[in-house]
This record gives C-alpha cells, sequence and structure tokens, in this order.
C-alpha cells in the first residue's frame, strides 16, 4: 500500500517544497489542501501523515487540528508555520500534535526525517494488522494491543509458534500479559477446539501441586474422599498452562520432567499409567536461567520448556502503545458499566500516562483507568484521579529528568539562570532551573522539538513536560 500524505497549506509555493521532500520516500502519496475543510472532507481516505499550516484563510490549524483528532486521534500530524512561536507549539502539542516545524531550510531537512519515521510507523501497523488477519480475535487475542516495534517482534514470534507443537515459554515482569499470549497462542492453533488449562504455580500449596498436576486416587491421602482427575488429564487434545513455574518445587520438576519426556502420568495413590496428549505452554516472571546456575530450577526442564521463548517488553519500553492501550481500557469499562460516564482523558493526564513508567505494567495502568473513572467529578480525567503523581517522581528513571550537569549546557551559566530568576540572593527551585533550561533550548534550536531533547540529552516526553511547566515562566 503507499504511504498517504495530507499536506493543508495555503501557500502553494511551501507545499511544493514540501511535495519534492516527501518524493522522495518510496511509495509515496501527496495530496495538497488549501484549506482545513478541504482535507477533513477527505479524511476517511486514511491518511498515515499530516503536514498542517497554523495559520490558513478560514478554519484554522489548530481547530483543524483539534476536528482530525476528534476524527482520527492515532493520526500524526504535524503543524507548520511560519515563525517560532513557543504557545501555539505547545497548545498544538496538547491537542496531540506530533511535532512542530517551521518553514525554514533546516525544517525542512527535517520533514524528510518525520516522514521516513511516520512510513515505518505505518508500515508497521500494517504488518500487525495482517499478523492479526493470520491470528483471528477469538479469546485473549483482543486485549494483546500494541502497535511498537516490541510489540511486533512478539506478534511475529506468536503466529510462528502455530506452526508446530513446540513447547513455549513466555517471559516478562508481572502484569505484562503472559496469559494473554498463551490464549492467543491456543485458541489460533490447531488444538482450539480442545480445552485450555491453567495452572498458577504460584498459588497451589506445594503438598497438593503433585495431586493438581496428575490427579489422586481416592483414599491415596488424608482428605482424598473421591478420584480426582489432574490437569495433564484435563487438557487432552488441547493445551496445558503452567503458570509461574519458578515456584514449582525441585521433587515436583523432576516428576513433571518424567511426565513430559514420556507423555504419560501417574494419578497419586495409582497404578495406572495414563497417555495423554496436550501442548504445554508455561510462563515466569523470573530468570530461570539464573534460578538454574543457582541450583533452584533443574537445567534438564530448563532446555524441555523453553524450546520456544518469548519476551514480552515491560510497559515502559512501549511508549508509544501507552495511550492506545489507555483508550481501549477506558472504552471498554463504560461499555461494560453504563452508568459510569465515560470521560476523555485531559491533555495533562496524557502528558502523565507517557511519563509515568508503570512498575505494575499493563495491569496497573488498566486499573489505573477504571479507578480513575470511577472517582473522577470533573468533565475530563485529571491527573489526581490517577493517583500517580506521588509515584512519578520516584519512579522515573534517570535518564529521563535531566541531570543538573546536562541542564548547565542549556544555560550560559548558573549566575545567568539566578539572574533571569530575579535577586541573587533568592535561591531558586531546581526544577523550575530545568524549566528555563527547556524554554531557553527550544528557543536556541528555532522551535525544534527533537534538537531541543538531543542536545539536552533527555527524552523529548521530558522536552514537552518541562515547556508546558515553564508557560508561568514567560
Amino acid at each position: 500500500m503507499p504511504f498517504r500524505v495530507f499536506i493543508i497549506e495555503d501557500d502553494p509555493e511551501y507545499a511544493a517544497l514540501l511535495r519534492l521532500q516527501l518524493r522522495k520516500l518510496e511509495d509515496a502519496e501527496v495530496r495538497h489542501f488549501r484549506q482545513g475543510e478541504a482535507a477533513l472532507e477527505h479524511l476517511d481516505e486514511a491518511p498515515d501523515l499530516v503536514f498542517l499550516d497554523i495559520v490558513m484563510p478560514g478554519q484554522g490549524g489548530v481547530e483543524t487540528l483539534r476536528q482530525i483528532k476528534a476524527r482520527a486521534p492515532r493520526l500524526p500530524v504535524v503543524m507548520v508555520s511560519g515563525q517560532t512561536n513557543v504557545d501555539v507549539a505547545l497548545e498544538a502539542m496538547r491537542l496531540g500534535a506530533a511535532d512542530y516545524v517551521t518553514k525554514g531550510h533546516d525544517d525542512t531537512v527535517k520533514v524528510r526525517v518525520i516522514a521516513s519515521r511516520a512510513a515505518e510507523r505505518a508500515e508497521m501497523v500494517r504488518e500487525i494488522e495482517h499478523l492479526r488477519e493470520l491470528l483471528p480475535a477469538r479469546q485473549g487475542l483482543e486485549n494483546v494491543i500494541g502497535e511498537s516495534a516490541p510489540m511486533a517482534r512478539v506478534f511475529k514470534l506468536v503466529q510462528k509458534t502455530l506452526r508446530g507443537d513446540l513447547t513455549v515459554a513466555i517471559q516478562g515482569e508481572s502484569g505484562t500479559g503472559k496469559e494473554l499470549i498463551a490464549q492467543a497462542i491456543h485458541y489460533n492453533s490447531p488444538r482450539r477446539r480442545g480445552p485450555f488449562v491453567v495452572v498458577n504455580c504460584a498459588a497451589i500449596p506445594r503438598e497438593l501441586m503433585e495431586s493438581e498436576f496428575f490427579g489422586h486416587e481416592k483414599g491415596s491421602f488424608t482428605g482424598a474422599h473421591a478420584r480426582k482427575i489432574g490437569k495433564f488429564e484435563q487438557a487432552h487434545g488441547g493445551t496445558l498452562f503452567l503458570d509461574e513455574i519458578g515456584e514449582m518445587s525441585l521433587d515436583l520438576q523432576s516428576k513433571l520432567l518424567r511426565a513430559l519426556q514420556n507423555r504419560e502420568i501417574q494419578r497419586v495413590g495409582g497404578n495406572e499409567t495414563i497417555r495423554f496428549d496436550a501442548r504445554i505452554l508455561c510462563a515466569t516472571n523470573r530468570d530461570i536461567r539464573e534460578m538454574v546456575q543457582e541450583g533452584g530450577f533443574r537445567e534438564d526442564l530448563y532446555y524441555r520448556l523453553f524450546q520456544f521463548p518469548i519476551q514480552l517488553p515491560p510497559l515502559r519500553e512501549r511508549e508509544q502503545d501507552v495511550l492506545l492501550l489507555a483508550e481501549h481500557f477506558r472504552r471498554a469499562f463504560t461499555q461494560q458499566h453504563p452508568d459510569i460516564e465515560a470521560r476523555p482523558f485531559s491533555s495533562a493526564v496524557r502528558r502523565l500516562l507517557v511519563v509515568y513508567q508503570w512498575p505494575g505494567n499493563v495491569r496497573e495502568l488498566k486499573n489505573a483507568v477504571e479507578r480513575a473513572l470511577l472517582i473522577s467529578e470533573t468533565p475530563e480525567l485529571i491527573p489526581p484521579d490517577l493517583l500517580l503523581e506521588v509515584q512519578v517522581t520516584i519512579s522515573r528513571p534517570a535518564d529521563v529528568i535531566p541531570s543538573p550537569q546536562e541542564v548547565s549546557e542549556a544555560l550560559p551559566s548558573p549566575v545567568a539562570a539566578l539572574e533571569a530568576a530575579g535577586d541573587l540572593d533568592d535561591i531558586v527551585p531546581l526544577e523550575e532551573v530545568k524549566q528555563r533550561a527547556a524554554l531557553q533550548a527550544y528557543r536556541l534550536c528555532g522551535g525544534n522539538i527533537e534538537k531541543t531533547a538531543s542536545k539536552l540529552g533527555v527524552a523529548r516526553s521530558t522536552v514537552y513536560r518541562l515547556l508546558s511547566k515553564a508557560e508561568r515562566l514567560t
């Protein structure tokens, strides 16, 4: 499919310049509109990128941006202006603009960089959609949401697991969605008509785990009042998912290995050998290789279970997916509970969702969104509704907050920063110094967010955050 770009620009010369840059991209299909209203009429053509002039006759760029985001919230829109205006840039970022460029030579070159990245993203999104077609939306898969590069790799691996019956080991931090991936593999495999049986090894007392796995005969131990069919037998013809395998005792690991090697079991207290046919999937949030080295996990069982490992990325490495997931959880929760108002996310909440590091991963994000919808009393969801503000300053990694050394590079000197703030005898809060540094660097870089972030040595999200707080200083 072609890479579709809309240029909404009343200056035909600059529009021609943009076209010239965009034609250097392979398969680029560019459409030019002189007014925002005309472009909105063609939004159903699903462009992959929009360059939008801020000042135009008729409907202005900011209002056009607002309407684009209302109809296509995930469509990247780059605002274009003939002059650097911090206030307008911040307003555009609040409304969801992907970037901001000025009509100069440097930013014309930057256009190619922005478009190239958008083209890569569009190709990735199409590839994920293709993989979703190969993996129809059955139980579990509809909640495996993501358009980031790490999730694209996960989708590819899941698709490959469907070709055989290998044992798949799903690794990842707590809350990353390991069971959803296991469900996706089962319900899109030839075994989908069979049962999907889950054993949470961390939730079963160790003395009862063997009975849970293999079943028991009546009278085999105190309390065994009747025969019990174990999980292996229950999963016959389907899939057995062993969650939290790192919690198994070494004794049970030995019996599990024997069962997997021979494809047969015996119930506790029984003599009958029972054959089983089930695919084994497992998951863990622990480093099993490290457990093997420390003697806490059998090496031979490790190689038996980890035939096809899949590593799930933590949410902090999926920045591109955070707002996508948050919006999914917001809609799903309000659809399940029609009496709860579907309040939208405020711009401040959107920034917070992206900046926060989510130590509890997707599960924590889901809980935060649902809790915010329950307790909010404002027209939009605001940061206090998420109950995350105190944790943000604690959990954000060092590379997101500029160090004092990084901040000083953007200022003439510490003394100059203090002079700009007021009396030299006053002590200026460090956070305010950072905000001023970001604002000054942004101006020196000609309003180029990416260049500002590069010069400061911080993430773009940090620049947005500092600039939004620096408004009161201007």
